[in-house]
């Protein structure tokens, strides 16, 4: 799960782009819900054919069994997962994220 410097970082960032910051907490609350009750789409990944790039943290709030069930079920995907490293604290490595994405992109 996010620390709560990661949702300090998050709140920041919507200050500055919200028309209304104090909507923040309702806002926090769909998104949850939004995450939490998503059914899914297995038989439409299953159908992309296009190159994807999966980057992840190993202490991403999506555990790594379900990341690499994802990863199956696209037909021409790469998976990276970063060590140490939370669904925030992957903006926060933008060197590593940046060597990942240059190579994927210049194959593509």
């Amino acid at each position: 799960m996010p620390t709560s410097a990661d949702f300090q970082a998050m709140r920041d960032a919507y200050d500055v782009v919200a028309p209304d910051p104090a909507h923040f907490e309702e806002f926090a609350a769909k998104v949850s819900a939004i995450v939490h009750e998503f059914p899914g789409w297995t038989g439409e990944l299953r159908s992309l054919q296009v190159p994807t790039l999966l980057i992840f943290g190993d202490r991403d709030f999506s555990p790594l069994p379900d990341v690499a069930e994802l990863f199956e079920l696209l037909p021409n995907a790469q998976l990276a997962v970063l060590p140490g490293t939370t669904h925030v604290g992957v903006t926060r490595r933008s060197g590593e994220v940046l060597a990942l994405i240059t190579p994927f992109l210049d194959a593509s």
